[in-house]
């Protein structure tokens, strides 16, 4: 879909995800309709940021939108799931309620982010990449480093960061995001 005189104008930062959602592909539409491009080359490398839109949008890229993208690109669904599959940021199912980053990087590794894990794994049934049975949480572990090696171990839980994280602590954090959640849909059930 080429369109001479125009290029990919950036747009404002979308809200931060908030939750587990369907992804509505009239939205994704919508979110593509000013990518813009002069060639295939530059379709290609639009590719990426097509998709980071999607699931900064959505928390996901399923692969309906991944279709999508694809034929707002002029590309094939292979190359779009080919850069999917490459980056660990993106999530081609669904999220939990919650997202939780748990660093693993050097730093967060020797200060026990491995416990952390195990927790996680022994109190909430969920390991790395998976979400808990009730879709509340799903969690994944960054092999990198998140940048706040002074407070190791660190994770991220929805948009917030967290350190020094305890085993104790990790229960607190996520029993309490799930409350704040639950505490949230009652307020809106009242107030509607």
């Amino acid at each position: 879909m080429v369109q001479p005189n125009q290029t990919h104008a950036p747009r404002p930062v979308p809200n931060p995800y908030t939750g587990r959602q369907d992804i509505d592909l009239d939205v994704v539409r919508e979110l593509l309709s000013h990518i813009t491009y002069n060639d295939h080359e530059e379709a290609q490398e639009l590719i990426l940021i097509a998709c980071q839109e999607i699931n900064e949008h959505f928390g996901w890229v399923s692969p309906e939108a991944a279709e999508v993208v694809a034929k707002h690109l002029g590309t094939t669904a292979t190359r779009v799931f080919a850069i999917l599959s490459f980056y660990a940021d993106f999530r081609t199912e669904k999220r939990g309620h919650h997202h939780m980053l748990l660093c693993h990087g050097m730093s967060c590794y020797v200060m026990g982010s491995n416990r952390l894990m195990q927790t996680l794994t022994d109190e909430f049934g969920v390991a790395d990449g998976e979400t808990t049975a009730d879709e509340e949480m799903s969690v994944q572990v960054a092999n990198f480093c998140l940048g706040a090696c002074d407070r190791s171990p660190v994770l991220k839980l929805d948009d917030e960061y967290h350190g020094h994280v305890t085993p104790e602590s990790l229960t607190e954090l996520v029993n309490n995001a799930i409350a704040g959640k639950e505490a949230k849909e009652a307020n809106e059930a009242n107030h509607g």
